[in-house]
């Protein structure tokens, strides 16, 4: 009885000190294993350490499909007695670009047509077998095509042309035929791209008969970005 008296005596404190000290001992693995807490939505107050989650959205809207191209050609031939392949000399007229900013990867291509090359007389040079292009200044018969590459600024997709070179171009008096010069596949093409630039610029040749007559001949020449391959 005397020890009963002696337990039951105690503090209650120390009592429950010692369960406190049991369960922190026994307890411990149990409490650590505990899992984290689960992430909240962002937008309201969230505890120290706290996680909370959100979207992020990048809207992209579409653009256009463009062209910048050379203001003039031209060309310059003195009479020798031979048949000449004049080559337009002048650098700035030897490329063009094309902005494609549709973010559709349809494709495009580009078509020249062009009138009769005609003088005053009147003079004129023959429709068919005067007016070449390829991608080459130093042959009019060169089978490469111009260069392409990504513009300044632009990470681009460059083009896979399909084109076969050189392309004769039949001038018309009237109505001519436009003719496919270069072209892009699907999903190429994209972004702002030179052609013509580096290595293989773009040459526009004329054929010059050796029995031509003197004069200033004139074409009226249309190049046209059309979208698709």
């Amino acid at each position: 009885m005397s020890h009963l008296t002696r337990v039951t005596g105690r503090p209650l404190g120390r009592l429950l000190g010692a369960v406190v000290l049991l369960a922190g001992g026994a307890g411990a693995a149990v409490l650590l294993a505990a899992g984290p807490a689960e992430a909240a939505p962002c937008g309201n107050a969230i505890a120290v350490g706290a996680t909370c989650t959100l979207t992020g959205t990048l809207g992209v809207t579409t653009g256009t499909l463009s062209m910048n191209v050379p203001t003039a050609l031209a060309w310059t031939a003195a009479e020798n007695g031979a048949d000449q392949q004049i080559v337009d000399p002048t650098p700035a007229q030897q490329s063009y670009l094309v902005n494609d900013a549709t973010g559709s990867g349809a494709g495009w291509h580009v078509t020249v047509s062009a009138t009769t090359f005609t003088a005053t007389g009147p003079l004129t040079l023959a429709n068919t077998g005067t007016f070449v292009t390829t991608g080459s200044i130093t042959s009019e018969i060169a089978a490469t095509a111009p260069t392409a590459a990504c513009s300044s600024g632009s990470t681009c997709t460059l083009p896979t042309d399909t084109t076969t070179y050189p392309v004769a171009i039949t001038t018309a008096a009237t109505a001519p035929t436009a003719v496919n010069i270069y072209d892009t596949a699907a999903a190429t093409g994209l972004g702002s791209i030179t052609i013509g630039i580096g290595a293989l610029p773009v040459g526009w040749w004329v054929n010059v008969p050796a029995n031509t007559k003197a004069g200033t001949y004139t074409s009226t020449i249309s190049l046209t970005l059309v979208s698709g391959p």
